[in-house]
């Protein structure tokens, strides 16, 4: 694309620019761009705001002026707007003011909300408090019951079940592995389950490998029968099936992921499930090979990569946009015209505190993208420079108030 010059970068944070050169420099921002040059620009106009080419440009001068200029831009999106505008989850189908606004609320997550990993700390978390992001923890229950909590066992051999060997590697990712079962090693299940704040990964014993986001949990056997493999599951995990063919007739083995109000049935493929109790749908997204979905009321569905399914009365197909619905796998969070209550949603499971923000607030969409690897503080700065309203933590909960 278009680079564009250093003038119209300075005209830009100046507030100066037309309407398709802020449309050009927000798409331009939005990707890997020469930082050194945006500083720069963003440093003269800071300058020409103080009026003083002569002065000394800090760190914390430059932090005040991205708040105060993202904070001019930054709107909240009414709800019929966004639910009219918003076409397969594409940025490039909005309109030219949805787009800038939607870029800089994703710039922020880039730039803004990355300022906090150098010297200075944000004001803001002195007066919110500061929580820490979740982290790799869960708990393995055995066949026999007993539990293991992984994110206080070093890496090394954890136990041995059925005739297999389970270890957490150096990765931090749980495996089996050895060949010789016990005969009765179909009737041992094991269970792995993360809390609020937490997630894993493990490898299954037929070499699925999973993801398990906060406040889910996976359970499967040793050795999966002679025809399917089944598991059981709650809250949201990513699978990576891995292909097994059957010793007796040749065929492919299915997998199969049962949650309270559906079966997932696939071969080898990719996918994700988002199945918690406290949402109103439960999400299937294809990303690889194909699935069927066969609801509990009996709806059945298939689905072709890039799809998604939403279990809630009955199935609907839709184009997935895989980028959101993956984004807690690939470490992030990504809102695009999605509501505070539900990106709270999130917030709470992965910061494991409690929410209070009023129905009328919880109603209004939004768009941006930030690490989930940042301190609660963040999250809350974001919703803050929405002007939604006042955003204050206490304790572990989040209050947003008007």
């Amino acid at each position: 694309m278009e680079q564009p010059s250093k003038n119209t970068l300075i005209r830009y944070f100046r507030g100066e620019c037309t309407p398709a050169e802020i449309e050009l420099v927000s798409l331009y921002l939005a990707m890997d761009v020469d930082q050194e040059l945006v500083a720069t620009c963003m440093k003269a106009a800071w300058l020409d705001e103080k009026n003083d080419a002569h002065l000394q440009v800090s760190e914390a001068d430059l932090t005040g002026f991205k708040q105060r200029f993202y904070a001019k831009q930054i709107k909240l999106i009414p709800a019929p707007i966004i639910e009219e505008q918003y076409v397969r989850g594409q940025l490039y189908q909005f309109p030219v003011w949805l787009r800038v606004a939607a870029v800089l609320l994703i710039l922020m997550g880039i730039t803004l909300f990355t300022y906090n990993t150098h010297t200075v700390k944000s004001e803001f978390a002195k007066i919110v408090g500061e929580v820490a992001p979740g982290s790799d923890k869960a708990l393995l229950t055995l066949g026999d019951g007993s539990t293991i909590s992984l994110s206080d066992r070093s890496a090394g051999k954890l136990a041995m079940q059925g005739g297999l060997q389970v270890e957490k590697i150096g990765t931090g990712e749980v495996v089996y592995s050895g060949r010789t079962m016990v005969q009765d090693a179909g009737n041992v299940t094991n269970t792995i389950t993360t809390p609020r704040g937490g997630q894993y990964r493990i490898t299954l014993p037929d070499g699925t490998k999973a993801w398990l986001n906060a406040a889910s949990s996976l359970s499967y056997p040793l050795k999966f029968k002679e025809g399917e493999r089944r598991v059981k599951m709650t809250g949201e995990v990513y699978f990576e099936v891995a292909k097994a063919i059957s010793s007796n007739s040749g065929k492919h083995v299915p997998f199969f992921v049962e949650t309270d109000q559906q079966t997932v049935q696939v071969l080898g493929t990719h996918f994700n499930v988002s199945a918690y109790a406290d949402e109103p749908a439960v999400k299937t997204t294809l990303l690889e090979g194909s699935v069927r979905i066969i609801s509990r009321s009996g709806d059945v569905a298939l689905l072709q990569p890039g799809q998604l399914a939403l279990l809630t009365e009955h199935i609907q197909i839709k184009e997935a946009d895989v980028d959101q619905e993956l984004a807690w796998k690939n470490g992030d969070f990504i809102f695009k015209g999605e509501t505070l209550e539900s990106a709270l949603r999130k917030v709470a499971r992965w910061y494991d505190v409690e929410i209070d923000c009023p129905p009328q607030l919880g109603k209004l969409r939004f768009n941006g993208m930030i690490s989930r690897s940042q301190p609660l503080s963040m999250i809350a700065e974001m919703i803050a420079l929405t002007k939604v309203g006042k955003v204050t933590v206490k304790e572990r909960r989040l209050i947003v108030t008007n």
